[in-house]
């Protein structure tokens, strides 16, 4: 019985199959369970199974199956997946459609299509796969991965010719080449046999070295890294803040050995490369190439000018110019500089620094001079760069009369030390009729060293020398351009060796000098100092209400040949702080004492003997600041008053110079004594007078939810006036005469400051006799500030005991418009009827070029410094005289 189902079974089932195969031409079944409807046309399979075509080149596995045998269109669901034997395509989707008459198999919803183990294509949307043209097309949020090119492509919608190896997108595409390059851009086409990427669309390239290349159109050659394309614009360092701009209208790019060949070039360099945001630095060239060392233009262009609608102030045009990126040197060949388009001068060959030097050596900053004394002049100075620590600059100055000035500067700055030399030879130099054809020379030196000694905040060591071999020399010839004399008036000279320490409990000075005066005879010009020390220290003690300093100095002095002293001064003083009774007034004391320890010999301030003495003084401080408050100002009334008594006699320090004003005449050290205090019993008076004015601005304040209205006062300086006197009980001999403080009544001090306006000021300082009967000092400065217009008067005269002068002097500035300026300046000594001197200059100034024409005349007559009329013309060129030393000098100030 059991034998007959079995046959019955097997019977059953070769009849389905027959069945089945009778059913389609097309397809075979493979079903777990299979219905037939609608007479045999509709084949449904279901809980399972096989598809595969009639040439088993087909092969579908899924869950369910439908056959609709009229229009021979074969749907899948659920887990399916599709082979096809011969291209070696599988594509997984939930749901797949398969129209055998055309022989396209399409997929909707997610999706996955692989051509082997390392190719994958992932799509959102649907699969569409072409069997006759070989052709599969994938759409939405697409990824493909190639794993043996180790290339991934994501779009939205990609083409694949299977047979020709070639992948085509659709649209907005980004594609990542060996996790070196990332590629934005649309409609992109890969060959993949040839490894070959283009585009005829607008693309964009960044690589891992932060450079960007945006292009027209663009091939990519991916195995020997080659790109050309059109209209190319070329980043470099694209994601830092200092970006370099470059533009071909084609270009070639072996970006493996990052070489480069291009025609119509423009190279847009980072605007702030010379130390100006204005500045436009740029080449334009027909054509170029380079690699990562050099970067070749032919018949190029070159400016530093901020870019307008006008030419540049100037450009260098010439045949070949070469970027040299390891010397950081720009070098032409057969060059014109150009200003405004006008040819200037021609150079065979000719450079100057690169983009990104800091140090370049090179001419700087040339002048041609007129001096009615020393005659025409040429300036070459020439900046040498000797090491990364250290530079020099020659300057050399040359006139037609023969006299040559040869001046050089020397620097070096290590880690924790600073040096500068500055010394100079001037050879066939006239300096009067009894010295001819003489020789000159100058030698100044300074080093800064820090210690760096533990436990201080600061341990510095100078080292200072100063030598010159003629009182004028350094006049004459006019050396304030170097760093060791800029500002200085030289008249005497000064030699040292300081060392200067801080703690965080005291500060301590000592140092060794020498003096030398360029004026009288050679045995008295010289001062030494050796050694001198100060010591200080501040005890800020609450429990007494106030603070103590302690200063300890000394020195030992040899002057004028025989002249020696020797001090040793401890000072200590104690300063209230501010008492403040009901009735507003304030109060404060302060007590000074004073050990002096001195012996001299030939002196006229000390003894020849040693002494030692202990003096002191007491002051004590009044004043009643009185306010008034109105709607548009200020007003402070202070009269004040301070009482001084010291009960010591002083050393005679009459004729020492000491000016008196209202600035220091409520200091307790006012007049500025080392070896004593100002002796005797003395009452100052005061008054000051102050007014600021208050004006209201208001401000708009905007967030995310209102705007909002605010309103500041700001205060402005306006009016004040100060007025001060001493009265003594006794006249002092030893006080300084023209302090007018030896005297029962001193001289009058006033100041009047007044500020009407952001336009104009005023200061006015003077100092009338006791019976206000006459101005023994006055000092009146004016200025005024007026948009392009700038202008101020400076007028002094002393007479009486305060000396006798009569100056007035004169300083106008005015900016045609923001790149013409001229400035005059003058003074004139009243007393001598002598007009000391005229500075005129006129000065053209852009971003990228700077023009002076400089014109003083002086009138000064002594010995060497003769009468004079002098003219200077300079230029300046962006960068190609930016590179001076005050650029590169190493900072001076570091070293505190």
């Amino acid at each position: 019985m059991k034998n007959k189902v079995k046959l019955i079974s097997l019977a059953l089932l070769f009849f389905i199959s027959i069945s089945i195969s009778a059913l389609t031409d097309e397809f075979n079944f493979d079903i777990t369970e299979l219905q037939v409807t609608e007479g045999g046309n509709i084949i449904r399979g279901i809980n399972g199974g096989v598809v595969t075509t009639k040439d088993n080149q087909i092969k579908i596995t899924a869950d369910n199956f439908k056959y609709n045998k009229l229009t021979k269109l074969l749907e899948a669901q659920g887990n399916v997946i599709v082979s096809d034997k011969i291209a070696d395509v599988i594509i997984e989707s939930n749901k797949v459609f398969y129209f055998k008459n055309k022989e396209e198999i399409y997929t909707i919803g997610k999706s996955k299509a692989l051509n082997g183990n390392d190719f994958q294509i992932d799509a959102e949307q649907y699969f569409r796969y072409n069997k006759l043209t070989s052709l599969l097309e994938a759409k939405g949020n697409v990824k493909l991965e190639d794993r043996i090119k180790n290339i991934t492509t994501y779009t939205n919608e990609i083409f694949y010719l299977l047979d020709e190896e070639k992948i085509s997108t659709l649209g907005k595409t980004n594609v990542n080449v060996k996790d070196e390059y990332n590629i934005d851009g649309s409609d992109l086409t890969l060959l993949r046999n040839e490894m070959i990427l283009s585009s005829d669309k607008k693309a964009t390239i960044f690589d891992n070295d932060s450079n960007i290349y945006s292009l027209e159109q663009f091939q990519y050659s991916i195995n020997q890294e080659i790109l050309k394309g059109e209209n190319i614009y070329f980043t470099r360092n694209g994601k830092k803040n200092k970006i370099d701009k470059y533009f071909f209208e084609t270009g070639f790019f072996n970006l493996k050995e990052d070489k480069f060949l291009g025609k119509d070039i423009t190279s847009e360099l980072h605007k702030t490369l010379f130390d100006d945001e204005e500045n436009d630095p740029r080449f334009n060239a027909v054509s170029g190439h380079g690699d990562e060392f050099n970067t070749y233009y032919d018949k190029g262009v070159f400016t530093s000018c901020k870019k307008t609608d006008k030419c540049p102030p100037w450009k260098m045009r010439a045949t070949n110019i070469r970027h040299d990126k390891v010397k950081k040197q720009v070098i032409y060949k057969n060059a014109w500089l150009e200003l405004y388009d006008y040819p200037v001068a021609y150079f065979p060959k000719f450079f100057h620094p690169g983009p990104s030097v800091k140090r370049q050596s090179g001419i700087i900053g040339p002048e041609i001079g007129d001096h009615t004394t020393l005659g025409d002049s040429i300036y070459l100075p020439y900046f040498y760069v000797i090491s990364d620590d250290k530079d020099m600059t020659l300057k050399p100055r040359i006139f037609n009369s023969g006299t040559i000035l040869l001046q050089n500067e020397y620097r070096q700055e290590t880690k924790n030390s600073l040096t500068i030399i500055d010394s100079s030879i001037t050879k066939s130099h006239d300096s009067s009729r009894f010295d001819r054809a003489d020789n000159r020379s100058h030698f100044f030196a300074n080093s800064k060293i820090n210690l760096g000694i533990e436990n201080f905040e600061s341990s510095n060591l100078e080292i200072n020398y100063e030598k010159t071999t003629n009182d004028n020399y350094l006049k004459v010839f006019d050396f304030m351009k170097s760093p060791l004399l800029v500002g200085r008036t030289i008249s005497t000279l000064e030699s040292l060796i300081k060392l200067d320490l801080v703690h965080k409990e005291y500060d301590l000075t000592t140092s060794f000098e020498m003096f030398e005066t360029l004026s009288g005879s050679n045995s008295d010009r010289f001062q030494y100092v050796l050694p001198s020390y100060n010591l200080s220290k501040i005890f800020d003690l609450e429990e007494l209400n106030g603070t103590f300093n302690f200063n300890s100095s000394g020195s030992n002095t040899l002057s004028q040949t025989n002249v020696t002293t020797s001090s040793l001064n401890n000072d200590l003083s104690f300063s209230s702080y501010d008492s403040i009774f009901y009735n507003g007034i304030k109060t404060n004391f302060e007590i000074l004492l004073k050990n002096i320890n001195s012996v001299g010999k030939n002196s006229s301030t000390f003894k020849n003997s040693p002494q030692s003495e202990l003096v002191s003084t007491y002051n004590y401080n009044l004043s009643l600041p009185l306010l008034k408050n109105t709607n548009d100002s200020i007003n402070r009334l202070i009269p004040k008053l301070s009482l001084r008594f010291s009960p010591h006699d002083m050393r005679n320090n009459s004729n020492i110079g000491r000016r008196i004003n209202t600035d220091n005449v409520f200091s307790s050290t006012r007049l500025a004594l080392g070896n004593s205090f100002e002796t005797g019993e003395s009452l100052t008076l005061g008054l000051d007078f102050i007014k600021e004015k208050l004006t209201t601005e208001e401000t708009t304040k905007e967030t995310t939810k209102e705007t909002t209205k605010e309103k500041f006062n700001e205060i402005q300086k306006y009016f004040d006036f100060k007025l001060a006197t001493v009265l003594k009980l006794n006249e002092e001999k030893n006080i300084p005469i023209n302090s007018t403080l030896n005297k029962k009544r001193s001289n009058v001090f006033g100041q009047v400051n007044f500020n009407p306006n952001k336009i104009a000021s005023l200061k006015y300082d003077f100092s009338m006799t006791d019976d206000l009967g006459r101005f023994e000092y006055n000092s009146l400065n004016l200025g005024l500030d007026f948009e392009n217009f700038s202008t101020s008067f400076n007028y002094i005269e002393e007479s009486g005991v305060l000396g006798n002068s009569n100056i007035i002097e004169n300083s106008t500035k005015y900016n045609f418009n923001e790149y013409n300026t001229l400035s005059f300046a003058t003074r004139r000594n009243r007393e001598l009827n002598l007009t000391e001197y005229y500075d005129l200059v006129y000065e053209y100034k852009n971003d990228c070029l700077v023009a002076n024409i400089k014109y003083r005349k002086d009138y000064y007559n002594s010995q060497d410094l003769k009468p004079k009329e002098e003219m200077f013309f300079s230029i300046t060129i962006v960068p190609f005289y930016t590179y001076s030393p005050d650029k590169m000098i190493l900072n001076k100030d570091r070293i505190d």
